[in-house]
């Protein structure tokens, strides 16, 4: 039996004036899962979040949530959905702890407060506290908790980790998650951050310049993030040293820069590709995970902001036609 569909959409557009918005969006999130939408700022994520809150109207296009039309039947919707906006809009004067109350009566269900006060205690929130007094983080976590609290079928959470810091983002991804194996709750959470989002998403969806790019299951996308390796050599001269022991078909866009040594090396591979190097003198060595702006680059020949670049075909070349590419989707 195929599992059920919680968001969908179907040619939806949005323009603001001449300016795009998003075009021709078909997107699928299935029920149960936490779906990642990437892309960088101004792709399109907060336009299409508020087009599904029917907070905008679409300038053509439909979209259903829960199988509810998103304009017709938007009260219905929002009876059964947690959402957590980019910026939240708070009274200064008043307190963490009313709030949250005024925030979870929005939903017009019983929310055990017990549960808000144990995630206040998680997230190191002081609820004593006036809105005015916390930082930024702080905020943040107020609405961490008023989506996380209430006993909803949808979360929808636009860019939840901004203004926080690392050690509270993998707390909320942990108690994201946990709320989501618990209830079977489906998640749509929009971000930047790649390297986030694959660690709790199921499935993902790339958006760029207002058009949905790829949709991959996660263990997919880490195909395309490549590991970015950075050697800081002993001496210019030891990077003839570096290629002899790099085998050429496992490392790609290997380049010197006076005494540093770059290339790019598939995640499983590097392990395997480590030890060859033993020999090799060199004073540094600085590994990163790709970041979304490299997956464009990489993979789809622009930048974040679709500016085309000129990735020139060559022998043993890394960049693959868009078809091929399409093709192992599928």
């Amino acid at each position: 039996m195929a599992t059920p569909t919680v968001i969908q959409t179907c040619n939806l557009t949005k323009y603001y004036g001449k300016n795009r918005g998003i075009e021709n969006l078909n997107l699928d999130v299935r029920k149960g899962e936490i779906f990642g939408f990437l892309g960088p700022n101004g792709a399109g994520k907060t336009t299409t979040i508020r087009l599904l809150l029917d907070l905008i109207r679409a300038t053509s296009g439909d979209a259903t949530i829960l199988g509810h039309n998103v304009q017709t039947e938007s009260e219905m919707i929002r009876e059964r959905v947690a959402y957590l906006p980019g910026e939240l809009g708070i009274f200064k004067d008043w307190t963490a702890s009313r709030t949250l109350s005024y925030l979870l009566k929005l939903y017009d269900r019983p929310v055990n407060w017990e549960k808000v006060e144990d995630l206040a205690q998680i997230l190191n929130l002081d609820l004593r506290k006036k809105t005015r007094e916390l930082s930024r983080g702080n905020k943040q976590k107020i609405g961490i908790i008023s989506v996380l609290a209430p006993d909803v079928e949808l979360l929808i959470l636009d860019e939840p980790t901004s203004g926080l810091d690392p050690l509270v983002n993998n707390e909320f991804y942990r108690l994201l998650t946990e709320k989501q194996v618990a209830s079977g709750c489906t998640v749509f959470l929009s971000s930047h951050q790649l390297e986030e989002v694959e660690k709790i998403a199921h499935r993902v969806g790339i958006i760029r310049q207002g058009t949905l790019v790829e949709v991959a299951a996660v263990t997919q996308l880490k195909q395309l993030a490549l590991k970015h390796v950075e050697m800081l050599l002993s001496s210019p001269s030891d990077a003839k040293a570096v290629a002899e022991k790099l085998p050429k078909k496992a490392v790609r866009n290997f380049t010197v820069e006076g005494s540093y040594a770059r290339f790019l090396v598939k995640r499983e591979e590097l392990t395997l590709l480590l030890p060859q190097l033993k020999d090799v003198s060199f004073r540094d060595i600085n590994i990163r995970d790709s970041t979304l702006e490299d997956i464009f680059l990489e993979y789809y020949g622009t930048e974040a902001n679709g500016k085309q670049v000129n990735n020139k075909k060559k022998s043993g070349s890394t960049f693959e036609s868009r078809k091929s590419k399409r093709k192992r989707f599928e």
